[in-house]
């Protein structure tokens, strides 16, 4: 902490910067692969630096560094870059103004991974593998493990000053399954920043994972291929949170509503009154923080409310173009990125209907349950992989479907959304945007009568 303060007290008496941000990680990570019985992973790792960020002359310059020795020069190849690219910008960049904080940010685990011995870390994946196994049809098994623990310190010329207590854990487990000349992939993840060790043992343990992978594989072993077309869906909370995350939220990014449809919709009824769909704080949400990377408290967000288009995510550069408070949405996946605007935890708010009112009057229709890989375009278009679903016939669950994916365009099908449940369910997950955030998504089910093609 003194080499920061001392750096930056340095570029504020020699440097005319608008801006000067020093953001500090000490880190020890842990990845553990583990492959068919063999560790194909199995390494610790120190990630220590400085990411700097200056705004000189309405322009960004950054620079990151692993060595703490000489940040001074560090600064001031950040500022001299900043310098250079505000020859070459029309518009400067400023920012909006925030209250400093000072804060100790500690973390809410009970148990941290780093205070976990690797041999029980070590015996868990073993176990979880032999648990899927025990399954004749599981042919193979992929666990991916990682956590990391440490400290983050964002100090910056406004007079903020923030340090976190910082912590993660991550496991995604893939099975790949043969029955009947059949083959099935099925796979599931799990992850906190609010929840240790005790993630792996009492909220998310061995036989609770293995139960949901098994079931995944299954229905699709024993499954119908899906009759193509435009049916009555539910969808479960899951897929409900892809819509979310990829179809929607990435919409509601400022830098990318600026080239969506979303920019000319904000305050216009884009969905009916009874569907809101919020950017917020979820009990075990993956996204959870106090601060963002800018030092800005992070706020809970409406995106759409009561079926209108309410708020965007900012930063403080875009809260200053758009004319709106900053809502803490500036992150960076480390110090050797500078931070910019990212999904936390995107989630539809629950209704007030049960599971069985959702299915009771659907004569043919679908539920799905989970998805595979996703992708989006800016148009709000989207194609699913299903990994998970079943034929609804005569308001009842009836058999499972395979090899099946749903597609749409998210702005229309959010209009044809009939009823919404009153239970919740979520995701965790990684988001890519040139750079890793972790992210959670998810909501109630929620029938979608049209808008939405499965094949």
């Amino acid at each position: 902490m003194e080499a920061l303060e001392r750096a930056l007290k340095w570029a504020e008496e020699n440097l005319k910067a608008e801006y000067i941000e020093l953001r500090y990680e000490d880190l020890r990570k842990t990845t553990l692969g583990l492959k068919d019985g063999v560790f194909t992973s199995f390494t610790g790792k120190l990630h220590r630096g400085v990411a700097i960020r200056v705004l000189a002359d309405g322009a960004w310059g950054f620079a990151s560094t692993s060595e703490l020795e000489n940040l001074e020069k560090k600064i001031e190849e950040a500022y001299k870059l900043a310098r250079a690219a505000a020859q070459t910008k029309k518009e400067k960049i400023q920012l909006a103004e925030i209250k400093p904080v000072e804060d100790f940010v500690e973390s809410k685990m009970r148990v941290k991974p780093r205070e976990v011995d690797i041999e029980e870390k070590v015996s868990h994946l073993r176990e979880l593998e032999k648990l899927l196994k025990e399954d004749k049809a599981v042919k193979s098994v992929q666990i991916r493990y990682e956590d990391g623990g440490g400290r983050k310190i964002l100090l910056t010329n406004e007079g903020t000053r923030i340090e976190w207590d910082y912590n993660y854990l991550y496991q995604g487990t893939y099975v790949t399954g043969k029955a009947d000349g059949k083959l099935a992939m099925a796979r599931d993840s799990i992850g906190a920043v609010d929840y240790g060790w005790e993630l792996m043992t009492e909220i998310e343990p061995n036989e609770k994972v293995k139960d949901r992978l098994l079931r995944k594989m299954h229905s699709q072993l024993k499954g119908v291929a899906p009759k193509r077309g435009e049916w009555p869906i539910v969808a479960g909370p899951i897929v409900v949170g892809i819509i979310a995350h990829e179809a929607l939220g990435h919409l509601a990014e400022a830098d990318l509503t600026i080239n969506s449809p979303f920019k000319d919709l904000i305050g216009k009824q884009i969905a009916p009154e009874y569907v809101t769909m919020s950017e917020r704080y979820v009990e075990g949400g993956f996204g959870n923080d106090k601060y963002d990377d800018e030092g800005v408290p992070v706020k809970d967000i409406h995106i759409i409310e009561n079926g209108i288009l309410k708020e965007i995510m900012l930063n403080r550069e875009y809260a200053h173009k758009w004319g709106m408070e900053p809502n803490g949405h500036a992150r960076a996946e480390s110090y050797r990125y500078p931070p910019i605007i990212r999904m936390r935890n995107t989630v539809f708010e629950p209704g007030d209907h049960s599971f069985e009112e959702l299915i009771e009057d659907i004569k043919f229709g679908y539920y799905v349950v989970d998805f595979r890989g996703g992708q989006a375009q800016l148009n709000s278009a989207f194609q699913v992989g299903i990994q998970e679903g079943y034929v609804i016939r005569n308001g009842e669950i009836a058999e499972p479907i395979r090899d099946t994916s749903i597609t749409g365009v998210a702005i229309e099908a959010l209009k044809k959304i009939s009823a919404v449940g009153k239970d919740f369910g979520l995701e965790v997950g990684f988001c890519g945007k040139g750079q890793t955030a972790f992210v959670s998504s998810g909501g109630p089910h929620m029938r979608f009568d049209g808008g939405i093609l499965i094949g």
